[in-house]
């Protein structure tokens, strides 16, 4: 220790003028770096301890770049330590900290600082969170530089404010600078603030820039309209990328889009999130794509859409798309998607699903009812703009309702909200419905349509139409035409069925009857069909030909009957041979 001027006063202690204590590092003897000063305008030292006291205008010059002030501080020379109650404000290259009280371990240039800790840092191209600034939704556009600013604006701009009430500690490491905050953390920078119970910021020694953050403890952090919750939340400057992570569920939720997974990694340069374990996502459409409803309609459908997977998730901002694997689940009002992989696009203003295109295992629950509730597949995509939907399936998708209906075929479109589907290609169609006599067992009264080319159905009028080399079959009864006709009753099942064209009938029930024409109407309540042609219809029974302009089967009294001037022609066994 020396100063200006020293005086000994009576109680054995020196007063000194302009104190300056200089201590040195035992291991590097003469290394200017190396030397902690301590200066002030007042001091006194006791004679025998030879502890000091400094008072007005203290200064602690810790290496070339970080001084510490105060109004008054206690030096212990054993442990080579000074202490202060006051507030000292610290200052380094690109940074200032201020707090209450404060000791330093000089030797190894620890610090402490012992409550309502403050740190500005600026000049650091280091954001405390990490996603794009843009809150719309739209795609990451790199932010354009003020040419009209100076760099000392744009520091100033980029400034980053700490503050905890409880103790902040500064290390020192070979190849990091160390400041660790304690309790009631918040950091924050432009429109991002973080709160946490402790926050570590690793400074590089020489250049003084931060290269990781880790808060820890009850983390909220927020960016404008974007809120992030977790256990902990660490940034690496390196990477860019920051990650979220609480072992029961972190957070990232913001208006329209939120996110639930044990960890979550952030990637600000590349506008990406990855979820490399299982989660949950959810999706709130926007307001104005959402039609105008009566605030007294309260069967409205919840719009939103949440998908669960235990895989991983990948989102990719500047593609506006994300990817899932494995076990997910897509929940939507009153339907349900499973599949293996599901890959989804975003809409470039917002989250509305774009498109949507699963595959793998994919299957289909519709709990609004219809022709079908549940479909399998091996494939399914969805386009917003056309509103339509296709599965697809190798060799065949299938539609069931339930235990009483099951569709297949290889391509199922679903048009217009599932109004109208299509399904191309050859298929048929299995109904075990209720029957003509409701004292007949289910199997026998169940009615099989197939087809080769298309089927087409509309829901709002209950038809289903069958197109090229159609067959209908129930029990004993077989229908053939070029086109038929289903129309659905009240209970959901097929009532009628109506054929054009190159039609033929054969019941089993009325003796092996056969039918030839080109009209059939068949009312299956009734149990009845009505047979017309173009002449003549034609019935074919026990060797003879009935010609008449309508021919009525009834099944349900076992029964056939003519309407329009019949006659009849026998077929003899020769003839019979003949035509064979």
């Amino acid at each position: 220790m020396r100063g200006k001027n020293t005086f000994l006063l009576e109680n054995d202690r020196y007063k000194i003028i302009e104190p300056e204590i200089e201590v040195m590092d035992d291991e590097d003897n003469g290394n200017e770096s190396q030397k902690v000063i301590i200066t002030s305008d007042m001091g006194e030292m006791d004679k025998i301890s030879n502890e000091g006291y400094l008072s007005d205008n203290v200064v602690v010059q810790l290496d070339k770049e970080t001084r510490l002030y105060t109004e008054n501080m206690r030096y212990f020379p054993g442990n080579k330590s000074v202490h202060t109650d006051e507030f000292v404000t610290i200052t380094g290259t690109g940074l200032v900290i201020t707090g209450k009280g404060c000791e330093v371990d000089l030797a190894n240039r620890k610090m402490w600082i012992v409550k309502d800790a403050e740190m500005e840092m600026d000049g650091v191209k280091n954001d405390l969170f990490f996603m794009y600034e843009d809150d719309s939704g739209q795609s990451h556009v790199p932010e354009k530089q003020d040419m009209g600013k100076t760099v000392e604006e744009e520091k100033t701009e980029e400034k980053t404010i700490i503050r905890s009430s409880g103790p902040l500690v500064f290390d020192r490491e070979p190849d990091f600078h160390i400041m660790t905050f304690n309790d009631n953390v918040e950091a924050a920078k432009g429109s991002t603030t973080v709160f946490s119970d402790k926050l570590v910021i690793f400074l590089d020694a020489e250049t003084k820039i931060t290269k990781q953050a880790i808060a820890s403890g009850n983390v909220l952090a927020s960016q404008g309209a974007k809120i992030a919750k977790g256990d902990t939340l660490s940034w690496d400057v390196n990477t860019q990328s920051a990650i979220l992570e609480d072992a029961k569920n972190a957070e990232f939720i913001r208006d329209d889009l939120s996110i639930y997974a044990t960890r979550m990694i952030f990637y600000k340069n590349a506008n990406k999130i990855d979820v490399p374990c299982a989660g949950s996502l959810r999706v709130k459409p926007h307001e104005k794509n959402i039609p105008e409803r009566k605030a007294a309609d309260t069967e409205a459908k919840d719009e939103t859409i949440n998908v669960k997977w235990e895989g991983k998730m990948n989102y990719m901002g500047d593609a506006r798309e994300a990817i899932f694997d494995e076990n997910i689940e897509v929940r939507r009002d009153d339907s349900l998607l499973r599949c293996d992989y599901l890959y989804v696009t975003f809409n470039d203003n917002n989250y509305d699903l774009k498109t949507l295109d699963a595959k793998d295992k994919v299957h289909i629950i519709d709990k609004k009812g219809g022709l079908w509730n549940e479909a399998v597949g091996d494939q399914v995509a969805w386009d917003a703009q056309s509103d339509v939907t296709v599965l697809y399936g190798a060799p065949f998708a299938i539609l069931r309702e339930g235990n009483t209906r099951q569709i297949i075929s290889p391509k199922v479109t679903f048009f217009e909200n599932g109004e109208k589907i299509l399904c191309d290609g050859k298929g048929s169609l299995y109904e075990t419905g209720k029957g003509m006599s409701r004292t007949e067992e289910r199997d026998k009264t169940g009615i099989k349509v197939t087809w080769l080319k298309k089927m087409e159905y509309d829901s709002v009028i209950k038809k289903a139409g069958f197109f090229e080399e159609v067959q209908v079959s129930q029990s004993g009864q077989r229908l053939s035409g070029d086109q038929i006709d289903a129309y659905m009753g009240a209970d959901g099942e097929i009532s009628k069925i109506i054929t054009a064209g190159n039609v033929y009938f054969y019941s089993e029930d009325l003796g092996g009857s056969e039918g030839f024409g080109t009209f059939f109407t068949w009312d299956l309540p009734k149990n009845m069909g009505v047979l017309t042609g173009s002449p003549k219809a034609e019935l074919r029974k026990e060797g003879s030909r009935t010609f008449s302009e309508k021919v009525y089967f009834n099944m349900a009294e076992g029964r056939i009957t003519w309407e329009g001037r019949p006659h009849w022609q026998l077929i003899s066994k020769e003839a019979g041979n003949a035509d064979k």
